[in-house]
């Protein structure tokens, strides 16, 4: 009989807000979980990025082996930029492997798992699903299912009042989506599983928009908002303590639970253009064109998205931030702004996709108008990664690089050449790159708007029940780790391809020694598929994306 294993993701959630209020007395859950089972730092994937991290959570591999690396990737042989979705994703996740064993599974909510695949159990999608309207839900019966129990199920919060002086109704919103949620599961859970992992996102949502009244040191830190709104906001981790009391009230005293986050948070303070950095630097040219040449114009003189919608704000016009988010959408915004539409391909030699500094190179057999030569990539890169570490902050002098990779020093696997070629880390993670946007300004850094804090490489673990110790720390806990540990908890046989290890010393000692683990010679791997979306769904996720805070 397969041992059963619970898993709450709570997007985003880190020590660093949730310790203290653990002290306080404020999570009583959480500080009972810490108390009786074992806790620690987990390190997410780099970048740490939701949908690489979930991804690597799923299949126990880095993202070098899964193919996925970000929200959105420039296609394989082009330069179309695509969103990413769960048929990108190259290799079995958790609930296939165990639906293959026999196994049954609940998944509720995880990130890049639309469209939901065939699963002995049930899925209901997360982030990236286009909208209610979208088939997010299998067997395609549990949707109406929900809508005749529940009166629907509500796919992420509203973004309604995000960045918005309405900050106690952008509160209420994202409490009124862990309590629907938390509805969701708790009906759920009635259901046969034994594999039930559920996420919550509004965590995330909620630390983008206001680590700036949580954290003095912030440049943008309001001490009037901060005593106006700081018991409600503790008020929404309250909440979320409470809703996890109440999932767990639903399961046995032999259910393993995993709480989970699947990277840190904390402050942002500035953006770093990185493609107009690459075009100060002649790596990225643009067409010579008489429209792209006064659009270049008119952009060196400030009319660029960021200005843009600056004044939209100030005029009290902030409902159209979308269209100075995301410049990849509407071909209005490609008509006014300079953009990739007016790239010369053939004579560039470097790009930037990605919130972290991911810089791809236009080389010559991978992409159709490939400048650089093979003999000539290395250098390039050693070039781009000099200069990026001489970058400068000019208000503070400081580096705005701390280190610079290159792929192979953190991917390994089939999708390798999928990955960026270069992956710059931001000072401190307090500078966000632009990356989302072509050409979001004409000067290399701006202050950001908008959200205030941002991603970190250390998440939160909590394992709790009666096969794991009591009162422990663990230390140097991966993302990767979890999914051979959840295969060994419940008795399944691990995949060899795993990147992942067994976090035996987060268990009884008797536990281990009574149940040796099970490896499988048999591969993970699966074939990573095409793009799903239609347009019309591409252009929905894309304004999902700039809603949720990965570009400001």
């Amino acid at each position: 009989m397969m041992r059963k294993v619970l898993v709450i993701g709570l997007d985003g959630v880190t020590f660093d807000l949730l310790a203290p209020w653990i002290e306080m007395g404020r999570l009583p859950t959480l500080a009972r979980l810490i108390e009786e089972g074992v806790s620690g730092t987990l390190e997410s994937t780099s970048p740490p990025i939701s949908s690489a991290a979930w991804a690597s959570f799923a299949t126990g591999k880095n993202p070098g082996k899964h193919g996925v690396v970000d929200f959105v990737h420039p296609e394989e042989n082009g330069y179309r930029i695509t969103i990413v979705s769960s048929k990108k994703r190259g290799s079995k996740a958790l609930w296939n492997l165990i639906s293959e064993a026999g196994g049954q599974v609940g998944v509720v909510g995880v990130p890049v798992t639309y469209p939901p695949e065939e699963v002995n159990g049930f899925m209901i999608s997360g982030f990236l699903t286009p909208s209610s309207k979208s088939d997010y839900t299998y067997p395609p019966s549990l949707r109406q299912e929900l809508d005749e129990k529940l009166g629907g199920f509500q796919l992420l919060p509203s973004e309604k009042y995000r960045s918005t002086a309405s900050t106690d109704k952008f509160i209420e919103d994202m409490i009124a989506d862990i309590e629907k949620r938390t509805e969701a599961v708790v009906y759920l859970m009635g259901k046969p599983w034994d594999l039930f992992s559920c996420v919550f996102w509004s965590p995330d949502m909620m630390q983008h928009e206001v680590w700036r009244l949580l954290d003095k040191s912030h440049p943008r830190y309001d001490p009037v908002a901060a005593q106006a709104y700081g018991e409600q906001i503790i008020g929404f981790y309250e909440r979320l303590d409470d809703c996890v009391r109440r999932i767990l009230a639903r399961v046995d005293e032999d259910v393993t639970v995993v709480v989970m986050s699947d990277h840190g948070f904390g402050p942002t303070h500035n953006f770093f253009l990185v493609n107009t950095w690459l075009e100060k630097m002649g790596l990225l040219r643009l067409k010579r064109g008489p429209l792209t040449l006064v659009k270049y114009l008119i952009f060196k003189a400030g009319f660029t998205p960021l200005n843009a919608f600056r004044i939209a704000k100030a005029l009290r016009l902030g409902f159209l931030r979308r269209w100075f988010r995301f410049q990849r959408g509407g071909g209005l915004m490609k008509r006014l702004f300079l953009s990739f539409a007016d790239v010369d391909w053939s004579q560039t030699k470097a790009f930037a996709v990605g919130s972290f500094g991911q810089i791809y190179i236009n080389l010559a057999g991978r992409r159709p108008q490939g400048m650089v030569r093979p003999e000539e990539y290395e250098g390039l890169r050693e070039e781009i990664i000099e200069k990026a570490l001489e970058i400068r902050d000019p208000h503070s002098g400081e580096p705005i690089v701390e280190r610079a990779y290159r792929r192979e020093e953190l991917y390994t696997g089939r999708y390798l050449e999928r990955m960026p070629d270069i992956i710059l880390v931001p000072q401190r993670y307090e500078y966000m790159a632009f990356g989302h946007a072509d050409f979001g300004s004409h000067r290399l850094v701006e202050p950001i708007f908008g959200l205030s804090g941002h991603h970190r490489p250390q998440g939160v673990i909590i394992l709790w029940g009666e096969k794991v110790k009591q009162g422990e720390t663990i230390e140097g806990a991966r993302i990767i780790d979890l999914a051979p540990t959840i295969l060994y908890l419940m008795g399944v046989p691990i995949p060899v391809d795993m990147d992942g290890q067994l976090l035996t010393e987060a268990l009884r000692p008797e536990f281990v020694s009574q149940n040796p683990p099970l490896f499988s010679d048999v591969g993970s791997d699966r074939e990573s598929g095409r793009d799903v979306y239609s347009p019309q769904e591409e252009e929905e996720v894309r304004e999902r994306l700039k809603g949720f805070g990965y570009v400001a």
